[in-house]
Order: structure tokens, then sequence, then C-alpha cells
């Protein structure tokens, strides 16, 4: 079964590469020079992953009271970088759609593998929260039995 979570990356994955691909047939074949703030590839990386944390908390939050743009300001001061150089480091990686392509694969393979992560997290607890009650219906059964039958449980 495929989570909202899942689908909300892969549509988000899917628009940007098609962003990509229109605006660099719309370019041409001339090289875009290398913008002097450029945020290197690794911690660009790192933003998109972040940045689509905020996106799929927005879409899952509608009533929230927290303000999704002071969550993107808080991750660009965490990066040290301003949300202009995110801007334009974003459209210079975008006019190299092959590059920005397994970016975007990097990025797609981080959240699914934290989705993973989470998900076996839940799983554990809902697990742990299933044999604790199954441990507190059983004292249950044994305080009854011992109500009905003292005698038969102090023998044991």
């Amino acid at each position: 079964m495929v989570s909202k979570f899942t689908k909300n990356i892969f549509c988000i994955g899917l628009g940007t590469l098609l962003s990509a691909l229109i605006l660099s047939a719309c370019v041409g074949p001339e090289e875009i020079p290398k913008p002097k703030n450029l945020i290197p590839e690794d911690k660009y990386i790192d933003l998109m992953v972040e940045i689509q944390h905020i996106i799929t908390y927005r879409n899952a939050n509608v009533d929230s009271s927290i303000d999704v743009d002071s969550l993107k300001l808080v991750v660009y001061e965490n990066y040290d970088v301003t949300e202009e150089q995110y801007a334009t480091s974003h459209q210079y990686y975008q006019r190299h759609v092959e590059q920005q392509v397994k970016r975007i694969g990097e990025a797609l393979e981080r959240l699914q593998a934290e989705e993973k992560y989470i998900q076996a997290h839940i799983d554990s607890a809902i697990e742990a929260n299933a044999l604790q009650d199954s441990l507190m219906q059983a004292d249950t059964t044994l305080d009854k039995q011992q109500e009905l039958n003292p005698k038969s449980i102090e023998k044991n």
C-alpha cells in the first residue's frame, strides 16, 4: 500500500522534473553562469529534503497555527543560507536537467528511507501497545480468578 506521504513525495518530484524539463527546453543549449553564492550540491539536496518535509507538513495540517514560511526561514537559517540564495541555486541546478534528476532522485531516496524508518517505529509502538494490552488483560483475568477462587491461586 502506498502511503499519502509517498504519493506526495512522488508528485512533488515529478512536478519538479517536469518543470526542469520545460525550463531547459525554453532556455536552450547556452551555458548559464554559475551564481557566486551557489549552494553546494550536498547542502542543496539536504535543503530540498527539509523543504519537502515542510510541504508535507503544510498539506497534512491545513488548520495549523504554524506559518510554513517561518518554518522555511528556520531551515534556511539552520543551513546558513538565505531564501534568495536557495532560489538562485535552485534555478541554476534546474537548468542542468540530467544532474537535477539525480539530485531529486537522491532526495526522494532519503525521504523514502525516512518514511520506512518512521513506519518501523510506529509498527514497533503498535506492537508494544498490543503487548501491554494483552498483559493488562491477563492481569485482570488473574485478578478475577483470584476473587472467585482465592485458594486455587494460592496453591500454585
